[in-house]
C-alpha cells in the first residue's frame, strides 16, 4: 500500500523533517569518525625502536633484570614481542613480554638469571598506526665478574627488509588499491562533472556504460587488494590462523573492517535502482549473471556481519558498528531510490555513493604515515585531501582515456556538446586537483621530511623524487592535451585531431598508473622523520660509553645515571689487546655545565682485570656534566678522557604531547605556516581568473580582493615569525 502524497501546508514540514532524518545520519556519522580516527597517538611511520635500557651494544657488570624497549608507535600486543639469543643461537628462557598501561609505546621483556656472555636482543612488533610489522636486533654483553669481556660474538640476524623498501607483494597489493580507488572517484567524479540542469540523468549511453563499469571494477579491486594484502601479512605473522585475531583484534584489521562495510555500501549504489537491484527480484533483470551478482553479495554481507559479530569477542568497537550501522542505513535508499516520490530524498543516490567513498577513502589515511606524525590530526586531514584529490585527477584521467578507447574501437563518434562539456570541466577540475596535490603534498613533505638532505639520503627520500619525475611527466603531457582542451569544439569533431588527443590522454593514464607504483612503495617505507634517539628520557637510563686518550682506551659506566646516588664503573685496555701496565690511580672529577656547583672527585677502587669502581652521590643535578677520568700509570704517561654525561631530571620525565592537533612541523613556527598557506590562497583567483570572469564579473572582484588581503596577512604573519 502506497503512501498518500502530502499536500498543503503539511508537505513542507513534511519534507524538512525527511530531509533532517536522511542527512543526519550520514553527516553525524562521518564527523564522529573523523574525531575517533584522529585520536590522541604519538608514534612515527613504523613501531621502530627508539632506545632500549640496557642500552645496545651496552656491556654491564651485573645482568640486568629486565629490557625495557621504546618504540615510536603504540603496539599491537598480539603481534609484538622480544626474546633473548646466546652467541649460539638458542633461546635464552625469558618471563613473557609485559605492556605498559600507561605507554602504549612501552614493552618490557622480564629476564631469568643469565650468565656472563655475549647476547643478542630481538625484538618483533606489529604497529597499531599503520599496521606494518617490524623486526630488529642489537647486541648485550654481560662482562665477567673480574670485569672482562667474555669470548664470543652476537648473532647475525636477518631483519627488516633490504634499504627499507617494503615486500613486492605489498607493493603490489596496495598499488591495485589505490588503483581501484582511482577507478571508483574518478567516474563519481565525472558523473558529478556532467550534471546539467536541464538533463540530469540522461547521460550518453556510451559515458554511463563506461562510469558504471569503471567504477563496479575500482570497487572490486579495493575490496580485493584490502583482503589480501591482510591474508599475506597473516601469513608472514605466523600462518592463516592469524587471520582472524589479526583481523578482530587489531586497530588495522578493524580498519579494513570498516573499509569493507561501507564499500559493501557503496556497491549497491553504483546500480541504476540503487538497493532495489539488489535486494529487490522485481527490479532486477534476468540473467544467470544477475543472480550470480546477487548471490555473491549475499555471502559478501554474511562474512563482514562475522566480522562485525567477531569483534564482540575481542571488544566492541564504535568504528566498526558506526560503519555497519550506515551500511545498514543506505539499505533505506530502497525509500529514496527505489519508490516514485523523490521529493524528499535529502541525498541522492550518487550523493550517498559519494560520502560513502569518501569515508572509505578516509580509512587509508586514518592508517597512513599521517596518522604516525605529529599533529597527527592535521596531517590525516591533509592526506586525506590529497587523497581524495589525486583520485579525482587519475580517475578521471583514466575514465577519459578508457572512453577514447571504447569510441574508437566501436568506430563512433561521441556526442559533441556532451564531449566539449566533459572536456572543458574535466580539465578545470584537474587544474584544480594539481593545485590542491602540489599544496598538500608540499605539507607532508615538510611534515615526513626533517631535513633537505633527507630528500637524497634516505630510502623514503629516493622513493619521493621518482614519484615526482612521473609527476613532472604526467603535467607535460597534459599542458600539451590541455591545448587541445582550449579548442575542444575542433578537436572533438576532427577525427585526426581527435585520434591524436586520445593518444596523449592514453600515454598520461599509462604514466598515472606508474606514479601509483612510486606511491605504493612509499606508504609503506619508513619515513625519516624519527625523533631522537634519546627522547623521551627516562631518569633511569644507564650510561655508557667509552673515550680513547693516547694508548688507552676508558670505557664508563654510570648506573642508573640519575640525580643522586649513583655507581661509576671504569673498564681500561688497550685497542690491541697488550698489556696496559700497573694501573696506580683512577680519579673521577665531576663538573656541571653550569659551573655553579664547582669541582668534585671520587677515587675508585681495583676489581682486578683492569676494572674499577665506586659509588656516591656526586650528580646532584640534572643536565650535562663532564667527567674526566684520570689514570695513573707506573713508568707511563698519565691519561686525562673526558667524557660528557647527560643526567635528566629525576623527578620529571619529558612528556610528548599527545594531541592530535598541535603543529605538524615543529621545526617551523606555525605563524609561518599559517602565513604560507594565505600566500599560496591569494594566487587562487590568479589562476582560474578566466573562469572567474566568466562566470561572475562581481563574483571575481571579490575574490580578487580576498586574494589581496591573504597575501599582505600571510606576508606580515612570515614576517613575524622571522623577527
Amino acid at each position: 500500500m502506497s503512501q498518500a502524497p502530502l499536500h498543503g501546508a503539511a508537505r513542507p514540514v513534511g519534507s524538512a523533517v525527511h530531509w533532517m532524518i536522511a542527512a543526519s545520519l550520514p553527516l553525524a556519522w562521518f564527523a564522529a569518525a573523523v574525531a575517533l580516527l584522529l585520536s590522541p597517538k604519538a608514534a612515527q611511520a613504523h613501531a621502530l625502536l627508539l632506545r632500549a635500557d640496557p642500552q645496545p651494544n651496552a656491556e654491564l657488570t651485573e645482568p640486568p633484570e629486565a629490557i625495557e624497549f621504546w618504540f615510536s608507535e603504540p603496539l599491537e600486543k598480539s603481534f609484538t614481542g622480544a626474546r633473548i639469543l646466546s652467541a649460539e643461537g638458542t633461546e635464552i628462557p625469558s618471563g613473557d613480554p609485559r605492556f605498559d598501561p600507561d605507554d602504549p609505546t612501552h614493552l618490557t621483556l622480564p629476564l631469568e638469571s643469565i650468565e656472563p656472555g655475549v647476547y643478542t636482543v630481538v625484538w618483533q612488533t606489529l604497529s597499531s598506526v599503520d599496521g606494518h610489522e617490524w623486526v630488529g636486533s642489537f647486541p648485550l654483553t654481560i662482562l665477567n665478574p673480574d670485569g672482562t669481556r667474555p669470548a664470543g660474538a652476537a648473532v647475525e640476524v636477518t631483519v627488516n627488509r633490504r634499504q627499507g623498501l617494503p615486500p613486492l607483494t605489498d607493493s603490489l597489493l596496495r598499488w591495485i588499491s589505490l588503483l581501484g580507488a582511482a577507478l571508483l572517484v574518478g567516474p563519481l567524479s565525472i558523473r558529478w562533472l556532467l550534471t546539467r540542469p536541464e538533463a540530469t540523468d540522461s547521460l550518453d549511453p556510451p559515458f554511463e556504460t563506461v562510469i558504471g563499469s569503471t567504477a563496479i571494477v575500482g570497487l572490486l579491486f579495493m575490496i580485493a587488494s584490502g583482503w589480501l594484502q591482510f591474508l599475506v601479512q597473516s601469513l608472514r605473522l605466523g600462518g592463516l590462523g592469524e587471520f582472524l585475531e589479526l583481523l578482530l583484534a587489531t586497530r588495522p584489521g578493524r580498519l579494513l573492517l570498516m573499509r569493507q562495510t561501507l564499500l559493501a555500501g557503496v556497491f549497491p549504489l553504483l546500480f541504476p535502482n540503487g538497493w532495489a537491484s539488489i535486494l529487490f527480484r522485481w527490479s532486477v533483470p534476468s540473467g544467470a549473471g544477475h543472480r550470480l551478482w546477487r548471490i555473491l553479495f549475499a555471502l559478501y554481507v554474511l562474512l563482514l556481519a562475522f566480522g562485525l559479530g567477531g569483534t564482540l569477542f575481542y571488544g566492541p568497537n564504535l568504528w566498526i558498528f558506526a560503519a555497519a550501522t550506515v551500511f545498514l542505513s543506505s539499505g533505506w535508499s530502497k525509500l529514496l531510490f527505489g519508490g516514485g516520490q523523490t521529493w524528499h530524498r535529502a541525498l541522492s543516490q550518487r550523493s550517498w555513493a559519494t560520502l560513502l567513498t569518501a569515508a572509505a577513502l578516509f580509512t587509508y589515511s586514518a592508517s597512513s604515515h599521517a596518522a604516525a606524525a605529529p599533529g597527527s590530526g592535521w596531517a590525516v586531514t591533509v592526506d586525506f585531501i590529497h587523497l581524495a584529490a589525486a583520485a579525482v585527477w587519475a580517475g578521471g584521467l583514466i575514465f577519459l582515456a578508457i572512453l577514447l578507447l571504447l569510441l574508437h574501437r566501436r568506430q563512433a563518434a561521441p556526442d559533441p556538446d556532451w564531449m566539449v562539456l566533459l572536456l572543458k570541466r574535466f580539465s578545470l577540475s584537474a587544474q584544480i586537483a594539481v593545485f590542491i596535490l602540489a599544496l598538500t603534498g608540499l605539507f607532508s613533505s615538510f611534515v615526513q621530511l626533517p631535513d633537505p638532505g633527507s630528500l637524497i639520503y634516505t630510502t623514503y627520500g629516493k622513493v619521493l623524487l621518482i614519484k615526482l619525475a612521473l609527476v613532472v611527466a604526467i603535467i607535460t603531457l597534459a599542458f600539451f592535451n590541455n591545448r587541445a582542451v582550449q579548442r575542444a569544439d575542433e578537436t572533438v569533431t576532427c577525427q585526426l585531431k581527435l585520434r591524436r588527443f586520445s593518444r596523449r590522454v592514453a600515454a598520461e593514464a599509462g604514466i598515472t598508473a606508474l606514479l601509483f607504483i612510486s606511491v605504493a612503495v612509499l606508504v609503506q617505507t619508513p619515513t625519516p622523520n624519527l625523533p631522537p634517539q634519546t627522547a623521551p628520557d627516562a631518569p633511569l637510563l644507564p650510561f655508557n660509553e667509552v673515550a680513547y686518550d693516547g694508548d688507552l682506551a676508558v670505557h664508563l659506566h654510570v648506573t642508573p645515571n640519575q640525580v643522586g646516588h649513583n655507581r661509576y664503573w671504569v673498564h681500561l685496555s688497550r685497542p690491541d689487546s697488550s698489556d696496559i701496565g700497573e694501573v696506580q690511580l683512577v680519579r673521577l672529577f665531576f663538573v656541571h655545565e653550569s659551573g655553579e656547583t664547582g669541582q668534585a672527585r671520587l677515587d675508585l677502587t681495583g676489581l682486578g682485570e683492569d676494572a674499577f669502581a665506586a659509588e656516591g652521590a656526586f650528580l646532584n643535578r640534572d643536565g650535562d656534566w663532564n667527567l674526566s677520568v684520570y689514570v695513573r700509570r707506573r713508568g707511563m704517561n698519565d691519561v686525562l678522557a673526558e667524557i660528557a654525561v647527560p643526567v635528566p631530571s629525576a623527578e620529571t620525565e619529558q612528556q610528548i604531547s599527545r594531541s592530535p592537533w598541535h603543529n605538524p612541523v615543529p621545526r617551523l613556527p606555525a605563524q609561518t605556516l599559517v602565513g604560507a598557506l594565505l600566500i599560496v590562497l591569494s594566487s587562487v583567483p590568479l589562476l582560474w581568473r578566466r573562469s572567474l570572469l566568466r562566470a561572475s564579473r562581481p563574483l571575481s572582484l571579490v575574490l580578487f580582493m580576498a586574494a589581496f588581503f591573504f597575501l599582505l596577512s600571510g606576508a606580515l604573519l612570515a614576517l613575524t615569525a622571522l623577527l
